[in-house]
């Protein structure tokens, strides 16, 4: 994924390091798949891309100039690498002779082999591809108004540049003294202060997954209120593919906008770094659900791009995961409970400020009675997925093997994802032993 820099104002402390590693690159996620078609008008874009993200604490002004000197050597050295690989598949070496004839050049030597071999002088290409691109807001003259006499009152603001120049030297900082202050640079140290945290070993891992800015989204794309059905299951068939992508998830919950997914604790997905679980997550629900949003709402335009911030809690007990996992359902009883009779009491003609008053205070109890004698409703009677959330996990099916053309076929078992709502008692668990105890795979 590409690399950002945050001012040293923003506390990137413990509480904030996961919700800013995984809002970035779940936009980020958004943002891409949103784009697709107006860069790629031709082309469908067949599976959902999802990024990982890292991120590093640099302690002064110097060192994160370093870091981008560093990775735009990298580019540098990856692209020029890369010209002279496919140039030479491109005149009929195969991949591994292209390799056996790079191994060991230097850059000069790649520098004479483009000239020498195929009239390329590198240097002539084109700077986004050896430069990479950098991205940064800048000052403008920008017109904010006409006056009286029809001449322009210009205002500076700021601007989002995107450019393809060497952040190597002192010139470029030299000209925008406003994005970092001067310094020397230093290579060596630069990959020292990544945060790089690990989760203990034979603990489990829970990702949860929550959508952001929800009520307005929801707002704008109409959802029905206080749940709309569609959109639910859209995060249930979310859920469901990351299932599929990441064997190491034994189990999730949702409701709302909301999943938690739980990792078995043998899991070693991505060393068990957090940063790396987190941010690849967050990317692929997000994708996932972009990708997947004309299939549950063919009329409605996506308007604005969802994303979603994520964080990891570490437990070293199954007994303590059931125990999240109830704690999230009575959430989802509670919320939705509460919703139910604000948004039936908001369409009976109260304000939203009334229907809060009215709920201030009041029991489980209470609401269920505000519904039955109001509004004729028995609130146990709603769809068991608004009351209880959703529960994805594998379970074993059996399927006829060979059966083609009338012949009887063998029967095999398989694993198949289920989407249920039911109550995470300790009868459930017990129905279903095989979802915490042992991996799939």
């Amino acid at each position: 994924m590409g690399k950002c820099s945050w001012h040293h104002d923003i506390d990137i402390s413990t509480n904030n390091f996961s919700k800013i590693l995984s809002l970035c690159v779940s936009y980020f996620t958004s943002v891409y798949v949103m784009k697709w078609k107006d860069f790629f008008p031709n082309k469908e874009l067949k599976e959902p891309p999802y990024f990982d993200a890292r991120a590093v604490c640099y302690p002064n002004l110097k060192t994160i100039r370093d870091y981008l000197a560093w990775r735009q050597v990298d580019c540098h050295i990856n692209n020029q690498y890369n010209t002279c690989f496919w140039m030479l598949v491109k005149s009929g070496k195969s991949e591994q002779e292209a390799q056996l004839a790079l191994k060991g050049t230097f850059a000069k030597d790649k520098n004479e082999l483009l000239a020498k071999q195929f009239q390329i002088n590198y240097d002539d290409e084109l700077a986004m591809f050896r430069k990479g691109s950098s991205v940064y807001r800048e000052k403008v003259e920008t017109t904010v108004k006409i006056d009286d006499y029809g001449e322009p009152i210009k205002r500076p603001r700021l601007k989002v540049t995107v450019a393809h120049v060497d952040t190597i030297g002192t010139a470029f900082w030299e000209n925008h003294p406003h994005i970092l202050r001067e310094g020397k640079f230093m290579h060596g140290f630069v990959k020292k202060f990544g945060i790089n945290h690990i989760f203990s070993p034979c603990n489990w891992i829970i990702v949860r997954i929550i959508a952001c800015q929800f009520d307005q989204f929801s707002t704008i794309h109409s959802f029905d209120k206080p749940n709309d059905e569609t959109a639910l299951r859209l995060m249930n068939e979310s859920a469901s593919l990351m299932m599929e992508q990441y064997p190491d998830i034994v189990f999730g919950y949702g409701f709302s906008n909301e999943y938690s997914f739980v990792f078995h604790e043998k899991s070693e997905l991505y060393q068990r770094r957090e940063s790396l679980i987190l941010s690849s997550c967050s990317s692929y629900f997000t994708s996932l659900y972009m990708t997947k949003w004309k299939e549950f709402f063919p009329y409605t335009e996506l308007m604005q791009t969802p994303h979603f911030e994520a964080d990891a809690l570490c437990y070293p007990k199954l007994k303590i995961i059931c125990e999240y996992l109830s704690w999230r359902q009575a959430e989802c009883h509670a919320g939705n409970q509460y919703n139910t009779c604000f948004w039936m009491l908001v369409k009976s003609g109260k304000s939203e400020k009334e229907a809060h008053e009215i709920l201030k205070g009041t029991l489980s109890k209470d609401k269920n009675e505000l519904l039955f004698q109001q509004f004729q409703m028995n609130y146990n009677n709603e769809p068991a997925m608004f009351r209880k959330g959703s529960c994805v996990y594998r379970r074993k099916v059996e399927e006829l093997a060979g059966a083609e053309d009338g012949g009887n076929g063998t029967s095999r078992e398989r694993w198949h994802v289920k989407v249920d709502h039911v109550d995470l008692g300790p009868g459930f668990w017990r129905k279903h032993p095989w979802l915490m105890t042992n991996c799939t795979q």
